[in-house]
């Protein structure tokens, strides 16, 4: 399946296959699958052989700490999809996340929104002075944040206003985390599950443009409202109260529309990004839930996306786990394994 002819989002099911014989074993039993924690884990680097010998180590760490039963089969019955999927786009690398979540009301309010892109397409250079006057002075700071600069390089990158460009009134640029792409033609989609627990919400295709248009309103009317924090996301007490504002907007607005919801056995393809994303939310679950999210990318992207974030490549990682310390204290954990 070509993802250039298809539409912003899209269902589709998958078969359990089990890719060799030692998963004969797994198939399913009276023993169901529940959750003793929320955590997730993450692997980011080329398609993963789909052998549990040949499995980051960190995944045993992360799946005897939060699953009771085997998550092999299901998991490796998508994942095999989806190889094949990202295979027949010449794909082969990705970022793959598994997030278990115990029950909670945290969505029983709709979070309607869009991914945020990972990836900006490849830009020809532009004029780094005519660059530099665009970029106000608060600008500069928050997007030192992301760009992750030394300390004694800030001071060189927040420098005093200058009328001559004030009284053109340039709005702020939104901090992003994005990374810029080596390719004109980034993979700005995404591959998602359900393992466990209800499917991701989504608002029909028929009238999901206006939906972002919906989305992008509310976002505009918060940044105007506060444009001290203009990212309308959770970086910090300012951001996530302006974020917050923005879900509770959408939840009433967006509440007249009809809502499709992905079923078990179902791999969702859907875009990201305010301009062509799918409009979608976390389901209310008040029970266990496994979420599976792939995100493909080209190798020298998914490099930068990890260097930025200063971790190497290839790598997998848990979060989320306790770790018990005695005297029944417990503290988080992150188990990184280098691959």
């Amino acid at each position: 399946m070509d993802v250039k002819s298809l539409p912003d989002f899209r269902f589709f099911p998958y078969r359990v296959k089990y890719p060799s014989v030692e998963f004969q074993e797994l198939l399913p039993t009276d023993n169901p699958l529940t959750l003793k924690t929320s955590s997730s884990w993450t692997y980011c680097g080329p398609l993963l052989t789909l052998e549990s010998c040949n499995l980051p180590s960190s995944f045993n760490t992360w799946a005897e700490a939060t699953v009771s039963g085997s998550i092999m089969p299901s998991l490796f019955s998508f994942l095999t999809y989806v190889h094949d999927f990202l295979t027949k786009n010449n794909q082969s690398h990705y970022w793959l996340t598994i997030r278990a979540s115990k029950g909670s009301d945290e969505f029983d309010t709709p979070r309607w929104h869009t991914d945020d892109l990972f990836f900006s397409p490849l830009q020809p250079p532009i004029n780094h002075a005519r660059r530099q006057s665009l970029f106000s002075p608060i600008t500069n700071l928050l997007k030192s944040t992301w760009t992750g600069p030394k300390s004694q390089e800030l001071a060189t990158q927040i420098q005093p206003s200058n009328p001559e460009t004030e009284q053109y009134h340039h709005p702020p640029t939104i901090p992003t985390a994005q990374i810029s792409s080596t390719s004109s033609n980034p993979t700005n989609w995404k591959l998602t599950t359900t393992l466990l627990g209800p499917g991701t919400l989504f608002i029909p295709a028929a009238t999901n443009s206006l939906a972002r248009a919906t989305q992008q309103a509310a976002k505009t009317a918060a940044r105007a409202a506060d444009p001290d924090h203009i990212c309308v996301s959770v970086r910090c007490v300012g951001c996530a109260m302006a974020a917050e504002s923005v879900r509770a907007q959408l939840a009433v607005e967006l509440g007249g529309h009809s809502i499709v919801q992905a079923s078990a056995g179902e791999c969702v393809f859907f875009r990201v990004g305010e301009d062509e994303g799918a409009v979608h939310s976390e389901p209310r679950s008040h029970g266990d839930r496994v979420f599976v999210n792939v995100v493909p990318g080209h190798e020298a992207d998914l490099r930068a996306l990890m260097a930025k974030w200063g971790m190497e490549y290839p790598r997998a990682w848990c979060v989320g786990l306790p770790l018990d310390i005695g005297e029944g204290e417990e503290c988080l954990r992150d188990v990184g394994y280098d691959i």
